[in-house]
């Protein structure tokens, strides 16, 4: 890895450990945006995956609010150009719920380790899961999009599930032009933070 990767990995690490509880103001967000099941789904994973997510949904809403343009979608009404704000909030929000709340910052940091310095072994050792605590991280840590989308099908939200499943994938799917764009802006915000 070159010295700016893992200067920011280090960066990474840490901001994962020194986490900020969320505000009551970030919860009350998130109690208003989200369905009862998705709060269990949300409020299941660790500080920093929550931390996170918020970071992410800020940079995204700052990303769509200055890209989105209604010609580009021109069929669209104006209320549907608010639903897509209120779908890139859900899926910022639940992006990262595959991981689960044991998937803190120094597994994912051991993940993250094993995948530059044996990135093949690592994903032959993490294709399934496993008790084991390097092959249930490395599981974890490749296929968190997959489980993510599992429970967001469990409970009926498939548009946010696929639009999650994606977003660690290379491209963007065959889906709606708007939910591709969602992807997009999901898959750069999360790059960011």
């Amino acid at each position: 890895m070159e010295v700016m990767a893992v200067l920011y990995r280090v960066k990474q690490f840490f901001r994962g450990i020194f986490a900020s509880d969320l505000s009551d103001d970030e919860v009350d967000f998130v109690k208003t945006n989200l369905t009862e099941a998705a709060q269990e789904l949300f409020f299941q994973m660790n500080r920093a995956d929550m931390r996170h997510t918020m970071n992410v949904l800020k940079t995204a809403l700052e990303i769509f609010d200055g890209s989105f343009r209604e010609q580009d979608f021109p069929y669209l009404y104006k209320q549907d150009a608010g639903e897509l704000r209120q779908l890139l909030v859900r899926c910022c929000l639940l992006h990262d719920v595959g991981r689960g709340r044991c998937m803190g910052p120094v597994r994912k940091a051991l993940a993250v380790l094993l995948d530059k310095v044996f990135p093949i072994w690592s994903r032959r050792y993490g294709r399934c899961d496993s008790r084991s605590l390097v092959r249930g991280t490395l599981y974890r840590y490749y296929h968190h999009g997959e489980l993510g989308g599992e429970l967001l099908r469990g409970i009926g939200m498939n548009t946010e599930a696929a639009i999650v499943s994606l977003h660690h994938k290379k491209g963007l799917g065959s889906m709606l032009p708007e939910n591709r764009r969602i992807l997009a802006i999901l898959k750069k915000a999360d790059s960011l933070n």
